[in-house]
């Protein structure tokens, strides 16, 4: 039993050890750039099942090209802009973001469809 015991904990430890993490350390694993917000007149694109986060500077305008087969909306959360319905192959109007912060959409026509405006100070 003792020997059968101590060969238990042997690879306990063993497997605890594990290999080296690639690298060996998290600064070390790559992960994909924060995109660079952008600043001006910008076209976002939506699509069926899937509303972008999109990051600009203070003083952009979004509008919303809707790439899908079904209409869609982007309504801010906290009120403060709504595009209406956005038929298929339609876009809306520009809204102005004037003011840092996160604003967060989603589609009153598709619930669960969500996503984000991230306004950056320049």
């Amino acid at each position: 039993m003792l020997p059968r015991l101590i060969a238990v904990l042997f690879t306990f430890a063993i497997v605890g050890l594990g290999p080296p993490a690639c690298g060996g350390s998290d600064d070390d694993i790559e992960r994909p750039p924060t995109p660079t917000p952008v600043s001006g007149d910008i076209t976002a694109d939506i699509y069926d099942g899937q509303h972008p986060d999109v990051r600009v500077y203070a003083g952009s305008r979004i509008r919303w090209r809707n790439l899908g087969e079904i209409a869609h909306t982007v309504t801010a959360k906290d009120g403060s802009f709504d595009t209406d319905i956005i038929e298929e192959g339609r876009r809306s109007g520009y809204i102005l973001f004037s003011e840092s912060g996160v604003i967060e959409y989603y589609d009153k026509l598709n619930p669960g469809m969500e996503g984000r405006v991230h306004v950056f100070d320049r």
